[in-house]
């Protein structure tokens, strides 16, 4: 092999290229950003039209449908769902997952020029389009600066880090929730004002147009110019109550203070903060992409430290939560410590089986691999995340095995005897086809998971990725650097070598003996175990399923729905009692208690109401508690349940991962809300009667109360009015209206007009509202309209073109799963169709995640192993020995079946995504073993000498390139270092179905072997009586040997 060749020649710039490869290895792998979870793109896109004071029915009829039907044009979305709601419309446009990033881009803009064509009703804002990504889903790091301060105060603090922080070229946004804008408010006396024959409106008007600052042109004095310039511009709050409404004679004009008391306050409080019971105010941080989460939280935490040190007042406090960067060390904790102790088994088992010397050849390999993986991934922009990690993990013991092969046959021709630069040439080019084979195979499992479709598929594609890179990098090191070091520290000590280890001479001869059993009885052996494999089926059912299964992180939501038209300051009241038994924690568990009333988080956006409100509790990280976030949910579960007066409350716990949705989160799809609502209550009914089915609940809840102005047009237009008009001054009175806005030092400051009380008025009390008429006279709203009471939705859901209301729940892995309560769902729903004709359920959430990826997985399973095939065709230029070498798979499953059975382990993505990368490596060792075989069949050995030879000569390299791979996996299977959910059962899958695979390799292959040439033989011998009865077959049809 001329690069075996070169690499004995050329030593020295052999080893100056490793040594290169490796000092730019260490430096990428300094300077690649440090993530939990690699960035995605969801191909996501929100659409956000605000339309004030609609209400959520002419918001889908004037806003949602038209955009709904716009967007339709548009090629490659997947799903569409919206909320109309009160004054807003928010549209979900999710496209195919599998679009690549300029293709996206491309769609994205066809997006915004599909809404770009809609006319929406003249009093709604801009729609404004948007993308998701991995930062708009989580931010970094969230400050929340509370005490007992007054508002303004806390405003003030919030306000100067948020400025420091946006310092960090690395921060691409800064949100803060729980802080008001400074209003002015200007609240208008009913009394008063009709009093003096005047409306809310001509208040409202005559602060305007006070507040002006109106350039008056050029006027020349003698040889200067002077510009002209009116100044009436408010300066200070307390011009707004000394502004002339209406002139009179002197002393007799009426100015705004005579009719509305003036306040200097801050906008209406749509939401409530609290931290630990303090009023609070919270920056939320997150990242541009590609930049590194660990070194933006360490400059956060740097800007907080020095606030802290200089200027921050005695009674505020600023607590540092939802620290990514805590979850991410702990990751990388965990899996450098699975790396460490695999990396001492993978030494350990080498030193045994090889020796020293032959062992450091094959581990100094390893560096170079992974130092090639780290280089490509810098320069192409890659984050060193968990997932990066995991797949070096994976790959730890697998990038050896190629070096073991090669060194393993050098040794063996230095024991017969040749120079040490021949005997590596000649070994390295003797197992060269198996090798690259073997590597080719492994990466043809791997490489097709790239491809799997759904948010899984991108969360988890760097895996496959990953792996491919550490191969194919290994096989370049094995190739040309491996040859250099072979001959410089390779030593005979093979088989027949009296420097063979007495104890592996003994296997090696005890495994002669029964494999040679084991061919004699070939039929029965190989019937034996393919019984085996097939009741391997019916182990399954005794493995139950857990469809997704994620480390936790150390923080849980618990959210609250009051009955519908609870007002917010009663929310909150509610929020408080939780929030104290949440505080009630015992403190080595407790971080923080983080309470918000007004609004609740939810995968797909945030939703806000009065009557919504929801905790964050920050819990100290798993190693320094005592209890899992499932103990303690239970707990505080238990403990709330004593509540009253709330609609319904529910505990999540944060799963390291994207987002998935619930274990059952379906659609319910038809026309009229009343009749979905009784669907909805019915399929409900049914999910409380399943085991182990909790948290049931649905999106849908009737609207607050509503006191409908139905303007009579005649009569309005009576008094100069129209319907328009009569709606704004109603508006203007109740809501409040923003006059005008004046600057004062560095903040813009809206002045709101209002009437005082309206917003708590009875009907009767609307109903003497008086609106100004064309002529400015005082006309009260009675008389250009009625009033009366309707209860309306608060909201109004639509998927894919019809009105929807989810239905979700979660459920108890310990008694039941996720697919079979889906499953039975399906079947209740069928039994009460009939009496909801065209209505259907769409199921959605993890459930569909789940189906999406499982025949995902499943279709590139058997593209993986037709790949295979067709590498192992063009190998072996036959088609019977690539069936016997993939024989090895079914055994590969049934040992992952046994594995999670025995440490109690459901089936799941990760196990499902191991079972299909085992097909790439069980088969490694079996392309070896057959290519040696073939070897000695052609040197002139019978096919028994050859099976038993072969088989004599691989034992060790076949051993060894298992136990390699095993104990490279075997920390993280066991948990050292810490415990994976999610990588866990991915390990324990591959360590036991590629042991019991091997296992099967040294014994079932070379049987059935033999039993190919026994068929082969036969159809030879039948050609042969064929010809001598005159009825010869011809040349072309025969058998190959």
């Amino acid at each position: 092999m001329w690069f075996a060749r070169f690499s004995v020649r050329n030593p020295l710039l052999v080893n100056l290229a490793m040594v290169t490869i490796m000092l730019l290895g260490a430096y990428a792998f300094i300077v690649i950003p440090r993530e939990a979870s690699p960035d995605i793109n969801f191909n996501w896109a929100f659409v956000t039209v605000v339309y004030p004071g609609a209400a959520p029915e002419e918001v889908e009829q004037l806003v949602t449908v038209p955009l709904e039907d716009a967007i339709e044009g548009v090629d490659k979305i997947s799903m569409v769902t919206s909320t109309s709601d009160e004054s807003l419309s928010f549209i979900s446009v999710k496209f195919e997952q599998n679009l690549s990033e300029d293709d996206f881009d491309k769609r994205f803009l066809d997006l915004r020029q599909a809404v770009d064509t809609v006319r929406l009703p003249d009093e709604a804002e801009d729609a404004d389009v948007r993308e998701l990504n991995t930062q708009d889903w989580w931010p970094v790091i969230s400050v929340v600066v509370s005490g007992e301060l007054s508002e303004r105060e806390l405003k003030r603090i919030t306000e100067e880090i948020d400025d420091l922080v946006r310092l960090d070229t690395d921060v691409s946004q800064v949100t803060i929730a729980g802080k008001r804008d400074r209003e002015i408010w200007v609240e208008v006396n009913p009394d008063r004002v009709e009093g003096v024959g005047l409306t809310v409106p001509q208040v409202a008007r005559a602060i305007a147009t006070r507040n002006l600052n109106v350039p008056g042109g050029a006027v020349a004095a003698g040889r200067t110019e002077y510009l002209l310039r009116t100044v009436g511009q408010f300066d200070e709050a307390d011009q707004v109550g000394r502004v002339i409404v209406r002139s009179g004679a002197v002393g007799d004009a009426v100015r705004v203070s005579d009719v509305a008391t003036v306040t200097d306050t801050f906008e209406k409080a749509e939401i409530l903060s609290r931290l630990d019971g303090e009023p609070s105010v919270t920056l939320n941080v997150a990242k541009k992409a590609g930049s590194s989460t660990l070194s933006v939280v360490k400059s956060v935490r740097a800007v907080v430290d020095d606030y802290k040190k200089e200027k921050l007042p005695g009674g505020a406090r600023i607590a540092l939560v939802n620290d990514q960067s805590i979850f991410i060390n702990d990751i990388m904790r965990r899996l450098q410590t699975s790396a460490m102790f695999g990396i001492v088994l993978v030494l350990a088992s080498l030193w045994v089986f090889l020796g020293w010397r032959a062992a450091l050849v094959v581990v100094i390999g390893m560096p170079v691999t992974f130092a090639t993986t780290f280089i490509f991934m810098r320069f192409t922009d890659r984050s060193l995340d968990g997932n990066a990690l995991f797949g070096l993990v994976l790959v730890l013991g697998m990038v050896v095995d190629h070096a073991i092969v090669m060194v393993e046959n050098c040794v063996r021709h230095l024991d017969m005897g040749k120079e040490k630069a021949r005997a590596v040439v000649d070994g390295i080019g003797e197992v060269f086809q198996p090798v690259v084979a073997s590597t080719a195979t492994t990466i043809a499992a791997f490489l097709p998971l790239m491809l799997m479709p759904g948010i899984m598929g991108a969360y988890l594609r760097i895996i496959p990725l990953v792996v491919t890179l550490a191969l194919v990098a290994s096989n370049i090191e094995a190739f040309l650097i491996l040859p250099a070091h072979a001959v410089e520290w390779a030593r005979p000590t093979g088989a027949g070598s009296r420097h063979e280890h007495r104890w592996f001479r003994a296997i090696r001869l005890r495994y002669v003996r029964t494999l040679a059993w084991v061919v004699r009885r070939r039929y029965w052996a190989v019937s034996a175990f393919l019984l085996l494999a097939v009741s391997s089926a019916g182990l399954v059912p005794l493995v139950g399923v857990d469809m997704f299964s994620g480390d936790e992180m150390s923080f849980f939501y618990v959210r609250v729905w009051m009955p519908q038209g609870t007002k917010l300051s009663t929310t909150d009241d509610f929020l408080k009692r939780v929030e104290n038994i949440a505080l009630d924690l015992p403190a080595a568990e407790l971080e923080a208690v983080m309470a918000t009333a007004g609004m609740i988080a939810e995968d797909d956006g945030t939703i806000t109401g009065t009557h919504l409100g929801q905790i964050v509790v920050d819990v100290v990280e798993r190693k320094d508690r005592g209890r899992d976030i499932d103990d303690i949910l239970a707990d505080l579960r238990l403990r709330c349940q004593l509540l009253a007066g709330y609609e319904r409350i529910e505990f999540t716990k944060i799963e390291e991962g994207p987002p998935t949705g619930k274990a059952v989160e379906v659609k319910v799809k038809g026309d009229r809300l009343d009749t979905l609502e009784a669907l909805v209550a019915e399929l409900e009914g049914e999910l409380a009667t399943m085991p182990g089915v909790y948290d049931i609940g649905n999106n849908f809840s009737p609207g607050k109360e509503e006191i409908r102005v139905s303007v009579d047009e005649d009569r309005a237009r009576m008094h100069g009015l129209d319907v328009l008009q009569v709606a704004g001054m109603v508006r203007a009175c109740v809501d409040g209206t923003v006059a005008t806005t004046f600057r004062d030092g560095d903040e813009d400051v809206d002045v709101v007009v209002k009437l005082r009380g309206a917003d708590g008025a009875s009907v009767s009390q609307l109903e003497s509202l008086t609106v100004g008429g064309s002529n400015g006279a005082p006309v009260p709203l009675r008389e250009v309209a009625s009033l009366h009471v309707e209860r309306g939705y608060s909201a109004i859901r639509r998927f894919e073109g019809e009105r929807a209301i989810t239905l979700s729940a979660n459920v108890d892995e310990a008694i039941t799963g996720a697919v079979e309560v889906n499953t039975e769902l399906k079947e209740r729903f069928r039994e009460l169709s009939h009496r909801y004709p065209g209505y259907a359920l769409d199921y959605r959430g993890e459930f569909a995640e789940f189906q999406e990826a499982f025949s995902g997985l499943a279709r590139l399973f058997v593209l993986g192993v037709f790949i295979i095939f067709l590498l192992l065709t063009a190998q072996f230029k036959s088609l019977i020995q690539p069936f016997i070498i993939l024989f090895t798979v079914p055994f590969a499953f049934f040992g992952a079946v046994v594995g999670l059975i025995v440490i109690q382990a459901p089936f799941s993505l990760m196990t499902l995504y191991g079972i299909v990368a085992l097909a790439g490596i069980v088969v490694n060792d079996s392309i070896v073993l057959i290519d040696f075989i073939n070897r000695r069949r052609r040197g002139g050995a019978d096919r028994w000498r050859a099976v038993i030879k072969a088989g004599s000569l691989r034992l060790r390299p076949v051993m060894l390139t298992t136990i390699t791979t095993v104990a490279g996996l075997m920390p993280m299977a066991l948990g050292v270092g810490g415990t994976s959910q999610t990588w866990k059962p991915l390990a324990n899958t591959i360590v036991w179905g590629l042991s019991m695979a091997t296992f099967l390799t040294l014994f079932i292959v070379p049987a059935l072997y033999v039993i190919s040439d026994d068929v082969a033989w036969m159809q030879k011998r039948r050609a042969r009586k064929a010809e001598a009865a005159g009825l010869a077959v011809p040349a072309e049809m025969q058998p190959a040997d």
